[in-house]
Formats: structure tokens, sequence, C-alpha cells
């Protein structure tokens, strides 16, 4: 596909269906989303994907976690939450977690904006294999205990959380955008 095109037509879609996708498949797109932009080549990025069990594992963590803030709400309320973040691994067969690891060479945006650059790669190269995806995070995604249970270091970022997996339907959501002219000065 053209990547004008590509571009474009690329959707956030949540509805997935249960069927698995290869861990071949998520490799690629992983090996293809890496070919970011990034200062000094410093590849400020971590993935974290969960499959299976482990998307359940994932849930019960994030449920452990949420009990703990919930105090102050009712009982229904807290288990609304609770259940909703425990639930939430399972909406797709896949989810691939993206860290931003910043290494003190550059900026902290710079190596931000790379993980940003990332996360659109691996997003067209999901469309463009016929995936569907969806990016989340929500507070329980910047949890410090969570990012512990992730492996990940104390100052990396969580830039986001794809669900992925294969569309249940046929989507054509229109969309639009500003143009950019509208949002463009040009210094001649």
């Amino acid at each position: 596909m053209d990547i004008a095109k590509l571009i474009k037509s690329r959707r956030s879609i949540g509805a997935v269906s249960e069927k698995d996708v290869p861990d071949e498949v998520i490799q690629e797109l992983l090996d293809i989303a890496v070919w970011a932009p990034n200062h000094r080549k410093t590849e400020p990025w971590k993935f974290r994907v969960f499959k299976g069990d482990a998307r359940v594992k994932l849930g019960e963590e994030m449920a452990r976690i949420t009990k703990k803030k919930v105090a102050g709400l009712s009982e229904e309320e807290a288990q609304k939450k609770i259940e909703k973040v425990r639930k939430g691994p399972l909406r797709a067969p896949v989810l691939v977690i993206l860290a931003a690891s910043p290494t003190g060479k550059n900026p902290e945006i710079e190596e931000v904006v790379a993980a940003g650059c990332v996360l659109q790669n691996l997003l067209l190269a999901a469309t463009e294999k016929g995936l569907a995806t969806i990016c989340r995070t929500g507070d329980i995604a910047h949890d410090p205990e969570l990012k512990q249970y992730l492996k990940l270091e104390e100052h990396d970022k969580v830039i986001g959380i794809v669900y992925i997996g294969y569309p249940k339907q046929e989507y054509n959501i229109k969309a639009q955008r500003v143009p950019a002219e509208e949002k463009t000065i040009w210094f001649k």
C-alpha cells in the first residue's frame, strides 16, 4: 500500500477476535517498528509482549495495584474499577507495552518522541498486515509498581499499551484532520 494511503487509513480499532496472532507476525512488527529516527542512535525504547495466560496475570497485577488506590470509593465503584483493569488485557490476543527509556545522552523529550515514532511505525505496520490496533494507557500504565512488574527502570515511561488482533469485521471509519496549512507558519 502507498505510504500516504496507509497513514490516512490507519484507525484505532478495539473490537478484535480472539484469533491468535502468530509470534512471527508480532516479531516482524517489532522489527519494523524499531526503524524510527532517534538522535545519536540511542534506540531509547523497550517492548513487553503479553499473550495467552500472561494477559490474565497482567490483569491480576493491575487489579491488585488498583485495589490499593480505590479505598475512598464505594464498594460498588471500587469493584467496578478493579474489574475493568483486570479484564483490560483480555480485550485482544496480544498486548505490546512500549516504554521510552531515556538514556541521558539526549534531552528526554527527544527520547520520548523517538519512542512515539516507534509506536507509529508499529501501528502502521500492523495496519498494513490487516491487523486492528488500539493504543491506550490510563493511570495504571504509569504506576511504579506496574513498571516494576514489567521489569522497567524507574525512569522508563510507558508510552502505550497496544492491543493487537484481527478485526471482528470490516471497518470503514471516516476521519478528518485540520488541514496542515491552518497550523503552519512559513518563514522564507
